[in-house]
């Protein structure tokens, strides 16, 4: 086997963790952060998929094998070390001694396989095995060491395990399988706090892990997090000193203007990688004609989005990676902004152009909708604004029943895995129903190799086919935020929108 990594000293592999803070920081002191939603459990059986709000507590509470650095490279988590097989569908990891969950159970391989088998199980129906579907088998052929057979090549697989979701992280399976149906309320898992108290709605308290790996290196004794849906009232909760810490994003514009200007604030900021997006039904008229779809894309007027939607915040995409990812393009194959054009292939086209677009059911799906109703009205085609809840969207995505969807491909360290399900021909999630055999190759070439400059290569020729087909058209980069008081420090970058407060502390 090819080693990914050479053997790591576990107390040189600590210093790199993201966020984690430097000897003279101060401890103790309790950080409260303002969360988007209410919780609704972390057991992958009962909850499926994780949200942001999930995720920013499971940084907390569990861990995963592998975290992220400042650079958004792999750096040991609960696994030390890593190598992989010369066709890169076998990973094996070398997992750290001596962990223990906060049952006092131990950490090891027989964990980490207990977790992958009971999401994978068919027989338990979690809707959670749908992104582990690439991964045949986990095996642990002894205490520390866990390999996983993957379906296919997966050439920088690690950094994909870095995320605090519903796969990826691991739990205690002696407390699952001692608490049944109360474990989705009751978790445990090796992370630096410990859930304290949790009343649904209202506040979850964690304290800090005593006997924690790592625990030198984790400065707060408690924070607290709490569900403020409302986005006025999340702010107003920091101005006051309720909170010190909130999630936001750029629909929040007028309030991150705000506390840019407020001393006593700081807003912190990541470009991600990938994009907000939409996707065209190329089996339905009018978007089996190549026609319709690229003057539909040559009407946006990005930047007039976004100052209509988020006072100029949103950052427009041309492509499915953005700035926070390591694929630059010199030539993506954006089709030009170009409203006679646009109206000229209408024209071209010869019949009435009219479809639907789903939009969620809240203010801002209606405003998102208007401003592209009427960019497309410019040049000669009428949509209609299909208001849904969230959760509609998705399976009627999924089912096919839709003319245009709104779509995101979220901020993963590599594009790989969304990349292939979204537009290789035979993925059951190429949900544009557009084959073509270049992109197929292009996309297959980007899996088989590690060269990056290579990979780099095939990613952006995946660009300029899909541009120039115009299956999917991209509004705006991904653009993660938080605001907190200034005496909060140690928050590492908002990967994925994030906000990992487990290594922070308070001025």
């Amino acid at each position: 086997m090819k080693t990914m990594f050479r053997a790591i000293a576990l107390a040189a592999s600590a210093a790199v963790l993201a966020g984690a803070p430097a000897l003279a920081q101060k401890k103790g002191g309790t950080l409260t952060v303002g969360l988007e939603l209410d919780i609704p459990g972390f057991d992958p059986l009962k909850v499926g998929v994780y949200d942001t709000s999930q995720n920013i507590a499971a940084a907390l509470l569990l861990e995963t094998l592998v975290k992220l650095d400042e650079n958004g490279k792999a750096a040991p988590g609960l696994a030390a070390s890593w190598s992989h097989s010369d066709d890169f569908k076998t990973w094996t990891f070398k997992l750290r001694p001596d962990v223990k969950f906060h049952d006092g159970t131990p950490f090891n391989a027989a964990a980490v396989k207990w977790n992958f088998d009971r999401q994978k199980d068919p027989k338990n129906n979690c809707r959670c095995a749908f992104y582990i579907a690439g991964t045949l088998a986990v095996e642990a052929p002894d205490d520390l060491t866990v390999v996983y057979k993957l379906k296919d090549p997966a050439v920088n697989f690690p950094v994909l395990l870095s995320r605090p979701d519903q796969n990826s992280t691991i739990h205690s399976p002696s407390a699952i399988q001692a608490k049944g149906d109360d474990y989705n309320r009751n978790l445990v898992g090796t992370g630096p706090f410990v859930l304290k108290s949790w009343t649904a709605g209202d506040r979850m308290v964690v304290e800090r892990n005593p006997t924690y790996w790592d625990k030198d290196k984790i400065s707060l004794d408690r924070v607290v997090l709490r569900p403020l849906p409302d986005s006025q009232s999340r702010f107003a909760s920091l101005k006051s000193g309720e909170t010190d810490l909130l999630w936001a994003d750029e629909f929040e514009a007028d309030n991150i203007e705000r506390a840019r200007k407020d001393p006593a604030l700081q807003v912190l900021t990541y470009a991600g990688s990938g994009a907000a997006v939409s996707l065209f039904n190329t089996k339905v008229e009018p978007f089996d004609d190549v026609r319709v779809r690229q003057a539909l894309v040559m009407a946006l007027d990005r930047k007039k989005m976004s100052m209509a939607i988020t006072n100029g915040l949103s950052r427009p995409a041309s492509n499915p990676y953005g700035d926070g990812s390591w694929v630059k393009c010199k030539d993506d194959g954006a089709l030009p902004e170009d409203p006679k054009k646009a109206a000229a292939l209408i024209k071209e086209y010869g019949k009435p152009v009219k479809f639907k677009m789903l939009f969620t059911a809240t203010p801002r799906g209606r405003a998102n909708g208007q401003v592209l109703q009427q960019l497309w009205k410019n040049v000669g085609a009428e949509m209609e604004i299909e208001q849904v809840d969230q959760a509609t969207i998705p399976a009627r995505a999924f089912q096919r029943k839709f003319d245009v969807t709104p779509w995101r491909i979220v901020d993963f360290p590599d594009p790989d895995v969304q990349m292939f399900a979204n537009f290789y021909s035979k993925s059951p999630l190429n949900l544009a129903s557009f084959t073509n055999a270049d992109l197929d190759k292009a996309l297959e070439a980007a899996r088989m190799t590690a060269d990056e400059a290579k990979r780099t290569e095939a990613y952006c020729e995946a660009s300029r086919l899909i541009n120039q087909n115009a299956t999917w058209f991209f509004t705006f980069q991904n653009t993660y935020y938080a605001m907190a008081k200034a005496k909060v420090k140690g928050v590492p970058k908002l990967y994925g929108g994030v906000i990992d407060v487990s290594h922070a502390w308070l001025e």
